[in-house]
């Protein structure tokens, strides 16, 4: 198995709530403080490859906060900026923020605006980008057992990328194209998210489903996720939903693809639904209180099964102004996972290893007909904060 495809694992497992993944700089938390976010320190991503920079959060009493950013990309050479404020006023939330940096173009990955942390790793996986130039403007509620919030987005956005290879293309030379979408976004207590994006002229419409469960047996917990979209229209490339390709990522998410090139799973519709199992007793318990190691190993099983279609194919599944390498998932795909977490536990963290299979239909256009070729092994890294 070749050393790219033997990639590091991270299994982010944990539901931090707003703000909690910001570090405390100086100041008093119930009166007036100061955070790093250090997500915006070190990122990595297809386009700007590592990427540096800085984010600030100053925030009053926890109602009001504000936030700033800088980034430069090793790759592109560019930077990118943004900042925001958020009034929080009992039950409600106002905010307004502006951007000029690259994101997720038709990314699957709902943004909560009460949490702040949601989307910090959306930008990891995507395997398309687009340049945005825009302010956005919203408000949210908060009840018991659900949130809701709407937002406007106004600005510009340009492609980041054409439609046969995935290239990085310089800020200079871009074609800008007007950027005014409407957004509604739902939570509920037991898992279920719902957005809603459109356009005002009806040119795209889109909506996102999913829900997350974990369920706790006597001898084993099961861990369920699901997801759906559907998109009413298909004027552009870059509103498709990108399912997201892991194969020679280093970085794995449990409700990904880890065995599909990126920009594999680019489709109008998908649903995607992933089981894991795992025992909640360890098969031993090790640990050294001086050297801060152990070993508490815990099987695990995996199964990830996702569809997908775009409008307009041909016979072959495909758009005809599209590349050959951006295929059409519309005969799915299958992995089957088998590993053992914690094998070495070292701080908050529990290393340890999987297999990933893969399986799909032989006549379909993205088939591997060599078993080798849909194998992968992967390190997991699981936090137990």
């Amino acid at each position: 198995m070749k050393c790219k495809r033997l990639f590091l694992s991270i299994l982010m497992t944990l539901s931090l709530p707003a703000g909690a993944q910001y570090m405390l700089l100086a100041g008093n938390e119930d009166q007036v403080a100061l955070y790093l976010n250090p997500a915006k320190v070190w990122n990595y991503n297809h386009y700007e490859h590592s990427r540096w920079g800085a984010g600030l959060r100053l925030t009053y009493r926890h109602n009001l906060s504000l936030d700033a950013y800088l980034g430069h990309g090793i790759h592109d050479n560019q930077w990118k900026y943004g900042g925001g404020i958020a009034w929080h006023y009992h039950d409600n939330l106002f905010y307004l923020n502006g951007i000029h940096d690259y994101c997720a173009a038709g990314s699957r990955r709902l943004s909560n605006p009460w949490d702040s942390g949601s989307s910090m790793l959306g930008d990891f996986m995507a395997s398309r980008m687009t340049l945005q130039h825009c302010a956005t403007l919203g408000y949210g509620m908060q009840g018991d057992k659900w949130q809701w919030a709407a937002e406007i987005t106004y600005g510009k956005r340009a492609w980041l990328f054409d439609d046969k290879q995935l290239i990085c293309i310089n800020q200079n030379n871009v074609t800008y194209s007007k950027l005014l979408h409407l957004r509604l976004f739902f939570h509920h207590h037991t898992g279920l998210n719902a957005q809603i994006e459109a356009t005002p002229d009806g040119s795209m419409g889109r909506l996102l489903l999913d829900y997350r469960h974990e369920k706790e047996f006597k001898h084993f917990n099961l861990n369920i996720y699901a997801q759906g979209g559907l998109s009413l229209k298909s004027n552009e490339y870059v509103d498709m939903f990108d399912l997201g390709g892991m194969w020679g990522s280093p970085l794995y998410l449990s409700n990904c693809l880890a065995t599909a090139y990126p920009n594999e799973f680019t489709a109008n519709n998908f649903a995607l639904l992933h089981l894991q199992l795992q025992t909640r007793r360890p098969l031993y318990k090790t640990y050294n209180s001086l050297f801060n190691i152990g070993s508490n190993p815990s099987p695990f099983i995996g199964l990830t099964a996702a569809w997908g279609m775009m409008w307009d194919q041909d016979a072959n599944g495909q758009r005809p102004w599209l590349d050959s390498y951006l295929q059409a998932p519309h005969m799915g795909i299958l992995e089957s996972t088998l590993g053992l977490n914690g094998i070495i536990h070292f701080g908050a963290v529990d290393w340890g290893a999987a297999i990933i299979y893969r399986i799909t239909p032989s006549e379909a256009p993205y088939s591997r007909p060599e078993p080798r070729d849909n194998l992968i092994l992967i390190l997991t890294a699981q936090l137990t904060l």
